[in-house]
């Protein structure tokens, strides 16, 4: 029988300040975060966290990861492997993590296997795929699973810019700028910040006697292969990650509660997000809550599927759903986003997409 993996611990460090607290207080008061910055700040500047020589994608990565390891009280000596997912900086030219998660891997002993994913936005949601592999295969006793970002510099700043991801029009009303699914979306607010979670098998978690936050019913992965950045617009193959992803769940689209949308914001992404809905869940998809935690806090982009999942699983547990904000005209509006104010909800089960750059698409199946 295929084991149940479950999550043990988490760790956040968000635009809301360090810590998994203040982020489930804010995001089920459905508090936007988002605001004008004066200047484009440089590597180590914003947020307090633990004085070190490594970018700050890293010290966030390390503050959320030390967070859900405390939070799982893993016992010492235990075999931990590491699935991660952290992003790029300028100092001042742009380099690559590969060190950064060593870096990790050192400070909490990793002795199982160690697996990076660079898969853009859909990156996190992959590592944490990636876990779920490891544990199933009996290759680990605990995965440390997450993501960090941080694109709040000047490279990152004009690359999105120049492919013209980024929202504009708001300069005086910056926290109505991120509108996933509302006919006035023109592009995404940037955000920085990390997810980590400790995964386990589900009986040996309960062994332990730890507190279970959810358990990862099915993950499912795929690719569009159509353009350098852009989803293809049919949303045929995202349709796919989904079915896939409910079919290893064994689930019917009626037995999902909730669907935590990727909803950047942008007119391509909603749009094939919303085609995949369509192919994947039928006329579900117009019967089930979606929304986009993106209007909240900005996105991610390669932690913004872990932050996501640690919003839902936080929000639901406390019995609310995250509003999409500003979707004041939804764009389709026969669908649910729940606009504009949290929700009181008793959903249970819940689907996360994450679809990145180039079509890379990942699904979780989720149940609290």
């Amino acid at each position: 029988m295929k084991p149940r993996i479950v999550i043990s611990g988490i760790g956040v460090v968000s635009p809301y300040g360090i810590g998994r607290e203040i982020f489930q207080q804010n995001i089920c008061r459905g508090k936007s975060v988002i605001k004008k910055l004066s200047h484009l700040p440089y590597v180590g500047a914003g947020l307090a966290l633990p004085s070190t020589s490594h970018h700050k994608s890293l010290q966030m990565a390390l503050t959320a990861a030390q967070e859900a390891w405390n939070n799982s009280s893993i016992p010492a000596n235990s075999q931990v492997a590491l699935c991660s997912s952290i992003g790029w900086h300028e100092k001042p030219e742009p380099q690559p993590l590969a060190n950064g998660e060593n870096f990790l891997a050192g400070h909490f002993a990793i002795s199982g296997p160690k697996i990076s994913n660079f898969s853009a936005c859909a990156a996190s949601t992959m590592s944490i795929a990636n876990a779920c592999r490891l544990l199933a295969n009996s290759e680990t006793d605990f995965v440390l699973a997450g993501g960090a970002d941080s694109r709040l510099h000047t490279l990152g700043t004009l690359g999105y810019s120049l492919l013209g991801a980024l929202a504009t029009g708001w300069d005086n009303q910056p926290e109505r700028a991120s509108r996933p699914f509302d006919r006035d979306r023109n592009g995404f607010v940037m955000g920085e910040g990390a997810a980590f979670f400790i995964l386990e098998r589900r009986e040996q978690a309960e062994q332990r006697g730890v507190k279970i936050h959810g358990e990862i019913l099915a993950h499912a992965a795929n690719c569009d292969a159509y353009r350098l950045t852009d989803p293809n617009p049919d949303g045929e193959t995202a349709a796919a990650c989904i079915r896939l992803a409910l079919e290893r769940a064994n689930l019917r689209p009626e037995q999902l509660d909730y669907i935590n949308a990727h909803g950047t914001g942008t007119p391509a992404n909603d749009e094939a997000e919303v085609q995949a809905l369509n192919k994947a869940l039928g006329n579900i998809a117009q019967q089930r809550p979606i929304s986009s935690c993106k209007s909240l806090f900005g996105h991610l982009s390669m932690a913004s599927g872990a932050i996501e999942i640690a919003a839902s699983l936080l929000a639901l547990r406390a019995g609310i759903l995250p509003p999409t904000l500003n979707c004041e005209n939804p764009a389709w509006p026969d669908f649910d986003f729940v606009p504009l104010t949290p929700r009181k909800t008793d959903a249970k089960i819940f689907l996360k997409n994450s679809f990145g750059f180039g079509g890379q698409n990942a699904c979780l199946v989720v149940s609290l």
